[in-house]
């Protein structure tokens, strides 16, 4: 075991280099020990799958370590992804303006609006709001991609705000 691991440091030290050359060519520049620990379990896969006689040790860990990490990447851009509350802030902020503006409108208003948005954006609203769906789930409602909803989403903030300032 003792010779094994002092084999894994030498390839760690060769390979070093290499996991930061591809961390930069996918241009990770945040949280960037987290990818270069993933490169070196990548590095480890290749290690303990290599066969000898297959080839190049370099040019099969290449594919296990850049493989690593960008399985972390996905991993890290999905979980991201599901924990989004981007415009929750900007929703709190109309609620707001609503309830405390110089018409000092009642939240019951805040609902007469509601009701005068598109079925749709009433969806959009009540679903992510109100039940606390989030935005990717919505697109798999609809049958749409997230990038749609997204959009639906940033609309119907821009028509309630047009319809606050009207107010």
């Amino acid at each position: 075991m003792k010779d094994e691991t002092k084999d894994f440091e030498k390839h760690v030290t060769d390979m070093k280099p290499i996991i930061y050359s591809i961390i930069r060519k996918l241009n990770i520049y945040k949280n960037f020990e987290e990818y270069y620990q993933a490169g070196l379990i990548g590095l480890w896969d290749a290690y303990r799958a290599y066969d000898p006689e297959k080839g190049n040790f370099g040019t099969f860990a290449y594919h296990y370590i850049r493989g690593a990490i960008l399985k972390e990447l996905n991993k890290n851009r999905i979980k991201e992804e599901g924990e989004q509350f981007v415009d929750d802030y900007q929703w709190q902020v109309i609620a707001n303006s609503v309830v405390e503006n110089k018409d000092n409108i009642k939240m019951v208003e805040l609902l007469e609006l509601l009701k005068s948005l598109p079925k749709k954006q009433q969806q959009i609203i009540d679903l992510y709001y109100f039940k606390g769906i989030k935005l990717i789930e919505i697109a798999e409602f609809f049958g749409v991609s997230y990038q749609t909803v997204k959009l639906w989403h940033r609309n119907v903030i821009r028509e309630l705000r047009k319809k606050v300032s009207q107010s």
